[in-house]
């Protein structure tokens, strides 16, 4: 009989030791990183995954926001908006789904303030607990649009640094464009309004700018084409480093 290669041992014993490749913590077998219900070391139920609670219509549209775009970085949001729904799965991954659905419809929870649990605390689906918050929270307030649209218009820098007046102007657009969405960029005249809502932008800022920023304010406005607002913000700030 024909001696085994010592080599050969060697490579048979390094194999028998090797470890065998792990899936991520209790994750159904065919789950990587990027599938849905993949769930990392960090998700895991109880924890708060924006930084404020809801607590009813007046902060309804920023919670929204935030925990939307929260919920897409964990890659989430299917588990809400109906992309991920259980039946979409096959029947050996429902186990699973069923614990990530669980997860999810734990982070809205922590979310909410405590007095408006009653109504879902014993919800078992993430994507039901949402719409019933959207059918309850979602509603544009006139008084509100009006009150932050006035707030834009009339808002000026004061004894306040370029930056801080920007930073301010811009938490108001943001809250303003959640209350009333601006349309989307798919027909030309849509584009066309999108890119005078711009112009606007462009314009309070400069507006609300003090006096001696009259220079920089009159070169930006002679520029062809006119800048976006940031690059408009950027000029201004660079104005502002050199009269110190």
């Amino acid at each position: 009989m024909a001696a085994i290669p010592q080599n050969h041992t060697n490579e048979q014993h390094a194999k028998t030791l090797a470890p065998t490749p792990m899936l991520g913590v209790n994750q159904a077998p065919g789950i990587d990183y990027n599938h849905p219900l993949f769930l990392s070391p960090s998700d895991v139920s109880g924890i708060q995954i924006i930084l404020f609670q809801l607590i009813g219509i007046e902060n309804y549209s920023i919670w929204f926001r935030s925990m939307r775009v929260a919920l897409l970085g964990r890659n989430k949001l299917g588990l809400v908006d109906g992309s991920c729904a259980k039946e979409k799965f096959p029947e050996i991954m429902w186990n699973h789904w069923e614990r990530v659905n669980a997860i999810v419809l734990s982070w809205i929870m922590n979310s909410v303030a405590s007095g408006l649990l009653g109504r879902i605390m014993y919800a078992s689906s993430a994507q039901a607990v949402w719409n019933d918050l959207f059918e309850r929270f979602n509603k544009v307030d006139g008084a509100r649009s009006f009150n932050l649209h006035k707030e834009i218009a009339t808002l000026c820098q004061e004894t306040a640094s370029v930056s801080v007046y920007f930073s301010k102007l811009k938490d108001l657009w943001e809250e303003f464009e959640a209350l009333v969405p601006s349309p989307g960029c798919d027909y030309e005249k849509s584009r066309d309004f999108v890119v005078h809502l711009q112009k606007l932008k462009l314009f309070h800022f400069l507006m609300g700018l003090n006096d001696s920023y009259s220079q920089a304010r009159s070169q930006v406005l002679l520029m062809s084409p006119m800048p976006t607002v940031n690059q408009a913000y950027k000029m201004i700030i660079s104005y502002e480093v050199k009269k110190q």
